[in-house]
């Protein structure tokens, strides 16, 4: 009796090492669709003109000065105002990167496929236009 006990004891324990080792492997596969590009990689994403690039500052912080081609979507209305197809390719910055973070969160739970955090303005080197 003891010896069954046993062995359901090893079945049960193996069982829950192969659960484990499934979960922890299907959990690497579950990649983000956000990406954090470096300076070289903001530069060459913005002049790739198969990329929408939105800018989700105020309209007013726009005014003053924005990346050359980009749409204006302040941060608050991005859920409302993005209406692409979910494989373009969109890439997202704000002042200081705080907003341009959550609104690539939101692109993500809006379904988006390829979404790139440019972050902040003022941390990469791009020349602005007020156009």
């Amino acid at each position: 009796m003891e010896k069954n006990k046993n062995i359901i004891f090893a079945i049960v324990i193996i069982i829950l090492i192969i659960a484990v080792v499934i979960v922890m492997s299907l959990s690497g596969t579950n990649k983000s669709v956000i990406q954090s590009p470096n300076s070289e990689e903001i530069s060459e994403i913005i002049q790739d003109k198969s990329v929408i690039i939105i800018d989700v500052r105020t309209a007013e912080e726009y005014k003053t000065g924005h990346v050359e081609g980009a749409i204006n979507i302040p941060f608050d209305e991005v859920e409302n105002e993005v209406n692409y197809d979910k494989d373009q390719a969109l890439a997202v910055y704000c002042r200081t990167g705080v907003r341009s973070s959550e609104a690539a969160k939101t692109l993500e739970k809006m379904g988006y496929m390829k979404i790139y955090d440019l972050g902040g303005i003022e941390d990469f080197n791009v020349e602005l236009t007020t156009d």
